[in-house]
């Protein structure tokens, strides 16, 4: 399962802003000639017939997935540092 919150949690690449103000998100987005769709390194429609519209969608769903947790994350810092 592609997006399931563990798989999302242990691939999302979140680091700190250089200056430790806030925190980034990086999200690697790859189409292949085949049709497969993969974020941060997980083949989304891996199957032995990609269907490239599925692929776009979930990988869609996934983005949005790991922006929530990166909110939770950005929210979680914010309380920190006001504490």
């Amino acid at each position: 399962m592609p997006a399931s919150i563990d798989r999302i949690r242990k691939h999302m690449k979140v680091k700190p802003t250089k200056q430790d103000k806030g925190l980034t998100l990086t999200l690697t987005v790859v189409a292949y000639d085949n049709g497969m769709i993969e974020v941060d390194g997980v083949p989304i429609n891996a199957a032995p017939e990609y269907d490239q519209g599925h692929g776009w969608l979930v990988a869609a769903e996934t983005v949005v997935a790991t922006m929530v947790e990166f909110r939770k994350d950005a929210v979680k810092r914010q309380k920190q540092k006001r504490a």
